[in-house]
C-alpha cells in the first residue's frame, strides 16, 4: 500500500483529495443533521407527552382539590347546623333552669316569709315555756 501512495500523482492529492474531503464532509453534515432532525422530532414528541401528562395531572389535582373544598364545606355546613342544635339545647335547658331556680327561691322566700310570721309564736312559746319551767321549780320547792 507504501508503494501504491507513492505512486499517487501529485495533481490528484492536489485537486482530488480536497474534492473528496469536502464530499465526505457534506455527505456528513447531512447524516448528521438528518440525525439532529430525527432526534428534534423525538425531543419534541417527548415534550408533548410530557405536557400531555402534566396537564393530565393538573387537571387531576385540581379535581381533588374540587373534591376536598366541597367536603370542607359540607363539614363546616353539618358543624354549624350541629352547633345552633347544641346552641338551642343549651338555650332551652338554661329557661327550663332559670325556671326552675326562679321557683325554688319563690318557695324559699315564702317559707322565710312563713317562718318569720311564726317567730313572735315561737318566741311567746319560749316564754310561756321558761315560765312553766320556773313555776315547776318553785312548786316543788314550796312542796
Amino acid at each position: 500500500m507504501a508503494k501504491a501512495a507513492t505512486k499517487v500523482p501529485s495533481w490528484i492529492s492536489k485537486i482530488l483529495l480536497p474534492e473528496i474531503r469536502s464530499m465526505v464532509k457534506e455527505v456528513v453534515k447531512e447524516e448528521i443533521s438528518s440525525e439532529v432532525k430525527v432526534l428534534d422530532a423525538r425531543i419534541s414528541a417527548l415534550d408533548s407527552k410530557l405536557e400531555e401528562r402534566f396537564k393530565a395531572l393538573d387537571l387531576k389535582m385540581e379535581e381533588r382539590f374540587k373534591s376536598l373544598e366541597s367536603k370542607i364545606v359540607a363539614l363546616d355546613s353539618k358543624l354549624d347546623e350541629k352547633t345552633k342544635s347544641s346552641d338551642s339545647k343549651l338555650e332551652e335547658k338554661t329557661k327550663t333552669l332559670e325556671s326552675e331556680i326562679s321557683s325554688l327561691r319563690s318557695e324559699m322566700n315564702a317559707r322565710f316569709d312563713s317562718i318569720e310570721k311564726r317567730l313572735p309564736l315561737i318566741e311567746r312559746l319560749a316564754q310561756i315555756e321558761s315560765r312553766l319551767e320556773r313555776l315547776e321549780k318553785q312548786a316543788e320547792l314550796g312542796k
